[in-house]
């Protein structure tokens, strides 16, 4: 329950009414109503400039390549989350010192009101290009926590007579505790409310794409791929399969929610240096000839012996037959592809148009494209980390030159060239794990698109490199599973592993981590064997 208090004074002073954990508690009552009046206009607003989801993109925009890198090493996929829980945080903290600030004066407070309103709404207006209705949304919520503040803290101050002849001032709480309460559970109600209608908004608004999506089948590609052979597993306790499921497949990007993508809506914009821009809706991509593939896509922030990597069987359209339709000029050097929510991926036209079968995406696993792996349609390149190829929620291609324009990342400090380098992965055992003494089997994946893998070695403790045996190859854009048994004795051990490829070249012993480019070196698990 709050503390208040009435106090008597002489003329001249301020009463000490609130205490200053009941101005926080105050304080934080009124910037959750705050937050909820401003997502609410974020639903009725052009452009649906949600504050809290507009400021994280715009930290996830900002923030430096190491940093970042450093937070995916710590996090991986949970990086999202803890960052939108993150901004709740601080603008609760700000909103309850602001409480304890005026807790006596709250009406005069309007003009911290006012500031964080203004920043909270350029915040937005820079995170979604929104500028008039980031800052509406701002200023409205602003307007709600003040006048929420200034409800709950309003006082009435009244003359009494302290002694024969001597006025003093006693100043009191308004609402008497019962009315304050009531008062306090509504306001509480109202905030928590407003969450839940916009939550449910967006739930529906998202299972209206998922049912329209689930209305969708995939065409019967033109060039399937070929059968998965038999052999292309391991059949391991802790390995993963040759083809990951589409809800294991890992997730990084810039988009703090899945964009719910209306298919009716969408269209496919190809321009820049082409020879005629055409715009293909989804029903005219899904019925161009189709490609199917098994495909390995491997994220740049993988650390060595990370797992963003994930292999699945993908169809599409030929990235380049919709290019060849549009006309492409001999003055194009690279591919700009944008999403629905403005993120930009960049890569040489050379990828998109050789023979390594890049595709716009509509499938993965046999199902029509998962919203968060970027449906209605997404760029799929073999040999190139996603950060510059895999545009998710696709909406448009650009043909320009290097000095046009560069992707989303490249600025940031990534480097421009996103060729995926070879690596390697230990799977079983796992890091610091006990181990009987006698034969072990050590498995993992090893994956370097373009060049087939030639073959995998273990090491233990730094003694001379096995052979492990590979799984079947399922083609020259996967990754290959491998095993080896391995007699193991007594005591602690550390197993390193690494890979070879086709071409006799062996993966880079140099210990590197990801950022500006990938990382690299030998993996390391240290077992204990009793």
């Amino acid at each position: 329950m709050p503390e208040q208090s009435s106090t008597s004074v002489l003329p001249g002073q301020t009463p000490p009414v609130w205490s200053k954990r009941a101005g926080a508690g105050i304080g934080l009552l009124s910037t959750l109503v705050a937050l909820a009046v401003a997502e609410l206009l974020s639903l009725v607003l052009p452009g649906g400039p949600s504050p809290v989801r507009a400021i994280a993109d715009l930290v996830i925009e900002t923030t430096p390549a190491e940093l970042r890198k450093t937070l995916i090493d710590a996090v991986g996929t949970a990086d999202k989350p803890l960052l939108t829980g993150g901004i709740i945080i601080v603008i609760l903290i700000v909103g309850a010192g602001v409480g304890v600030r005026f807790r006596n004066m709250a009406r005069t407070s309007w003009p911290a009101y006012l500031v964080l309103g203004l920043l909270v709404g350029a915040l937005t207006a820079l995170g979604t290009a929104a500028i008039v209705s980031g800052l509406i949304a701002g200023l409205g919520g602003a307007l709600a926590g003040w006048a929420t503040l200034a409800f709950l803290l309003q006082t009435t101050a009244e003359p009494v007579e302290i002694a024969p002849g001597e006025v003093g001032i006693r100043v009191s709480p308004t609402l008497d505790r019962r009315t304050f309460l009531v008062s306090s559970g509504a306001v509480g109600l109202l905030a928590v409310g407003g969450v839940a209608v916009l939550s449910a908004v967006r739930a529906t608004s998202l299972r209206t794409v998922e049912t329209a999506r689930a209305m969708l089948s995939l065409a019967r590609p033109a060039s399937p791929a070929p059968p998965l052979p038999p052999a292309a597993g391991i059949d391991i306790a802790g390995m993963p399969p040759p083809v990951t499921a589409n809800e294991d497949f890992y997730r990084i990007d810039t988009a703090l929610v899945p964009p719910a993508v209306d298919v009716d809506d969408w269209s496919l914009t190809i321009t820049g240096r082409v020879g005629q821009p055409i715009t293909l809706t989804y029903s005219e991509l899904r019925d161009l000839p189709q490609i199917e593939r098994y495909i390995t896509l491997a994220c740049v922030s993988n650390p060595v012996g990370g797992d963003l990597v994930g292999n699945a069987l993908w169809q599409g359209v030929p990235l380049r037959a919709v290019l060849e339709s549009a006309g492409i000029s001999p003055s194009a050097e690279q591919l700009v592809a944008e999403s629905v929510d403005g993120f930009t991926a960049a890569f040489p036209i050379n990828a998109a148009v050789d023979d390594r079968e890049a595709m716009i995406a509509l499938g993965m696993n046999g199902e029509v494209l998962p919203i968060s792996h970027g449906f209605p349609a997404r760029l799929v390149v073999p040999g190139l980390y996603g950060y510059v190829s895999a545009t998710k929620w696709l909406s448009q291609i650009r043909l320009t030159t290097f000095a046009e324009e560069t992707g989303f990342w490249i600025p940031r400090g990534w480097i421009a060239d996103g060729t995926i380098e070879s690596a390697s992965r230990i799977d079983v055992p796992l890091n610091r794990e006990s181990l009987p003494a006698g034969n072990v089997v050590v498995a993992g994946r090893a994956w370097h698109q373009r060049v087939a893998i030639g073959g995998v070695e273990v090491s233990v403790d730094d003694g001379p490199w096995s052979a492990a045996t590979l799984a079947a190859d399922m083609g020259i854009d996967t990754w290959r599973l491998w095993s080896w048994n391995w007699a193991a004795t007594r005591g602690d051990h550390t197993l390193r592993v690494r890979m070879i490829d086709a071409n006799g070249d062996v993966q880079s012993p140099v210990v590197r981590r990801s950022g500006p480019g990938p990382s690299s070196g030998y993996q390391s698990v240290e077992v204990f064997v009793d």
